[in-house]
């Protein structure tokens, strides 16, 4: 993939030739944008949705994201339900009682998890794909580079809850994991203007960075762990 143009297509809007947009409107418009870029899969399709970026709009969507995912969460919490603690001092509770607290805790332990590890999440991997792709010279604003990665995020992290509730999809769900990695490499691409080479670099340098530490500290646990067996000999 060659590097991206350094103009927009024709006809694309630039953010400061939009007319700001209403939150009515941004949610209206989602299902298509959505759809385009979910469907189109390309840097020019991310370009062209770029000049809508605000922060309003990845906030509506990072929230609805962890609202629907919340929901989801708990539905399969009902469908496989916690298995009944039963502590000493439980007292006289049925056993009915004691499975409608573990629910609760468990429901709003999941719902609060989920609410606040999606955008905190979602802005760690953000910042740390910002970082590498200004090492490589990108072009793009912190703001362009998470709007462009929350219109596909949003919908697959949505997509993968929903397949996490039915039982035996986990391959279906590891295909959706890495067409987001494919959307990644072209939203990298089309928000800060580089090649398909240095975006694959972006997006796969930390899961790199991460593999070879944890091969780093298995060796190292290897030795570590000879060594022992070698002195108690």
């Amino acid at each position: 993939m060659d590097a991206y143009p350094p103009q927009s297509p024709p006809g694309v809007s630039t953010a400061a030739e939009r007319a700001p947009r209403s939150f009515g409107e941004i949610i209206r418009e989602l299902p298509s944008q959505y759809r385009h870029v979910l469907t189109h899969p390309s840097a020019a399709t991310f370009a062209e949705e770029m000049g809508k970026a605000t922060w309003g709009s990845v906030w509506l969507q990072l929230l609805g994201w962890g609202v629907i995912s919340a929901i989801l969460a708990a539905v399969g919490r009902l469908i496989s339900p916690l298995p009944i603690m039963t502590p000493a001092n439980t007292g006289n509770l049925s056993p009915e009682t004691l499975q409608t607290i573990t629910n609760v805790a468990s429901f709003s332990g999941l719902s609060i998890g989920t609410l606040l590890g999606i955008p905190l999440s979602f802005f760690i991997s953000m910042g740390i794909l910002y970082l590498i792709a200004k090492a490589f010279r990108g072009q793009g604003t912190f703001l362009t580079q998470s709007y462009t990665s929350v219109l596909f995020q949003a919908p697959l992290g949505i997509a993968s809850s929903i397949l996490n509730v039915i039982p035996y999809l986990g391959l279906i769900s590891f295909a959706v994991f890495i067409y987001g990695i494919v959307l990644q490499v072209f939203a990298i691409m089309a928000a800060h203007r580089l090649s398909g080479g240095k975006a694959t670099l972006v997006v796969l340098l930390p899961a790199l960075v991460v593999a070879i530490l944890l091969f780093v500290l298995v060796l190292a646990f290897i030795s570590v762990a000879l060594i022992l067996i070698g002195i108690n000999r």
